[in-house]
């Protein structure tokens, strides 16, 4: 399903009326450089086209990757020493590049930041949209990026790989859960459409379908949970209603939730706010007022908010750069306490076992004893 001119525009009209190593003052004190890496795996058919933004000596200069404009140092020699790995997914109509201002900012940080495209749950192609492959090959991806920076010459001296977290907006933080041991159930899916109503974009009949047959697939009989992923923040995350009581009973790693609070789409109340509701051990909860699925993206080049308008222009200037100010120290003060050093780094088990037990097979009853003398019968 390739995007024609104005998708996301398209999609609305569409779905919507159907519906502590470093202190603080340490932060801003890196240079930031960028690459890109890429790969495609025949036999796992795994495309990854990531985008690396990490700590430099090199200082910034703009950089075009149309229809994006991009701070940073093109391949800028990387600071020595060995940084924590943040991988970044990106919210269904976004690529690779849509959160690059939150990418540098955490670079600059101190931390190294991988943000693949991932190919069929993106702004040019939403085949898997509504569908357990959308968020199953997202988990997958996102782990494979840190096999590939592991084995890449030029980056992987930057990498400590014992301190790796993973940020998702929307979609990706619903596979960011996956990644920290989250087990879908869709306990809440059977009667979320009474609740939310038709209008709702989950309960139009197309993406309801999908759905319904996403559920099907459930429960999982292996977790996607990664053991090298030691925190987990989730921003709007998508797909609340797939998850039930018992979903986080085996999610270890710690966990910042954000609610966009004017978000459409998935609306707080029935995702972010209903999966802290769900969690017997509280995570940490930041609401950013004013902010939909479009203002937490980074500021939209002229060409894209002429496109898009409903995901670019949503808010103005001032509120965009008040909302990723407080999304910005967020993600920096829980990533630097959690993986700043060793020194919080949580104890992550591997994933559960969720082979179903074996069912014991049907034991027939003997055939009664023939009595001494007993002559078979004739029928």
């Amino acid at each position: 399903m390739r995007r024609p001119f104005g998708f996301f525009s398209f999609l609305i009209v569409l779905l919507l009326p159907l519906a502590a190593a470093w202190p603080a003052a340490a932060a801003d004190s890196y240079h930031v450089g960028f690459r890109t890496v890429g790969e495609w795996s025949a036999e796992n058919k795994l495309r990854l086209d990531i985008n690396v933004w990490y700590p430099s000596i090199r200082p910034a200069r703009l950089l075009n990757y149309a229809p994006w404009e991009i701070s940073a140092a093109p391949g800028g020699k990387a600071v020595a020493g060995r940084f924590p790995l943040l991988l970044l997914s990106h919210a269904s109509p976004g690529t690779r590049f849509s959160y690059h201002e939150t990418a540098a900012w955490l670079a600059s940080c101190g931390f190294v930041v991988a943000a693949p495209t991932h190919w069929g749950d993106c702004m040019d192609n939403m085949d898997l949209l509504f569908t357990w492959p959308q968020l199953e090959s997202r988990a997958r991806e996102l782990s494979a990026v840190i096999d590939l920076l592991s084995a890449n010459a030029e980056l992987a001296p930057s990498i400590d790989k014992n301190r790796i977290g993973v940020l998702g907006f929307g979609a990706g933080g619903a596979a960011a859960l996956l990644l920290g041991g989250a087990l879908p159930d869709c306990e809440g899916w059977s009667d979320y459409c009474t609740r939310a109503g038709r209008q709702d974009v989950y309960c139009n009949p197309w993406a309801k379908i999908r759905i319904d047959k996403l559920c099907r697939s459930l429960p999982l009989t292996k977790s996607l949970a990664d053991p090298r992923i030691k925190a987990v923040a989730a921003a709007a995350p998508a797909f609340g209603m797939l998850f039930g009581s018992a979903s986080f009973r085996f999610f270890h790693p710690p966990l910042l939730l954000i609610a966009a609070e004017a978000d459409t789409i998935n609306r707080p109340a029935r995702h972010v706010r209903a999966l802290y509701e769900l969690m017997d051990v509280k995570p940490r909860y930041l609401s950013l007022r004013d902010a939909d699925a479009g203002a937490l993206m980074s500021s939209c080049p002229e060409s894209l908010a002429a496109e898009l308008p409903e995901l670019c222009l949503s808010v103005t200037p001032k509120q965009r750069q008040d909302i990723h100010r407080r999304l910005d120290d967020a993600l920096s003060d829980f990533f630097l306490h959690y993986l700043g050093s060793t020194q919080n780094l949580p104890v992550i088990p591997p994933p559960p076992d969720l082979t179903p037990a074996p069912q014991p097979s049907a034991v027939l009853p003997a055939p009664p004893a023939k009595r001494a003398g007993q002559r078979p019968s004739r029928r």
